[in-house]
């Protein structure tokens, strides 16, 4: 009998002591869920406008003759509109493409639109030429650089 009652007490201290861990986990308070931000959109690095012809003539020449093919046009129908000089955070020039891998070191080079009576292109490109076309510019037309002298 005494086996039984010992039972019954070790049980009963059991339970009471399941039920009190029970209401201090639900008394303490917790922190909300968090999310993650997602990462900016608009993550592109600020540049300095330059004027068109500042820009080195291998630049000048890959991102008129990309253009001109795209559009389907002379080069001569090509007319750089804006320019900005501008250094990029890697070797992608602002234009990374899912699953490939770029050199992570800073970059100077610039971000072209290219005009013509088809439309706008925006180019980012590196000092040696090698250019991206990125989109199609959108929204106003940004301001322009000084005339050339």
């Amino acid at each position: 009998m005494m086996a039984r009652f010992m039972a019954a007490v070790l049980v009963a201290s059991l339970a009471a002591a399941c039920a009190a861990s029970g209401e201090e986990k639900r008394a303490t308070p917790r922190a909300p869920p968090t999310r993650i931000p997602a990462p900016p959109l608009n993550d592109q690095p600020a540049g300095q406008v330059v004027a068109t012809a500042a820009i080195p003539v291998e630049v000048r020449r890959a991102v008129v003759a990309d253009a001109a093919r795209r559009f389907r046009v002379a080069e001569s129908a090509i007319v750089l509109t804006r320019a900005e000089q501008l250094t990029w955070p890697n070797a992608a020039l602002g234009c990374p493409e899912p699953g490939t891998m770029y050199t992570q070191t800073l970059v100077p080079g610039f971000r072209v639109v290219a005009k013509t009576t088809g439309g706008e292109l925006l180019y980012h490109t590196d000092t040696a030429g090698n250019t991206r076309n990125c989109r199609v510019h959108e929204g106003p037309d940004p301001p322009q650089p000084p005339p050339d002298r």
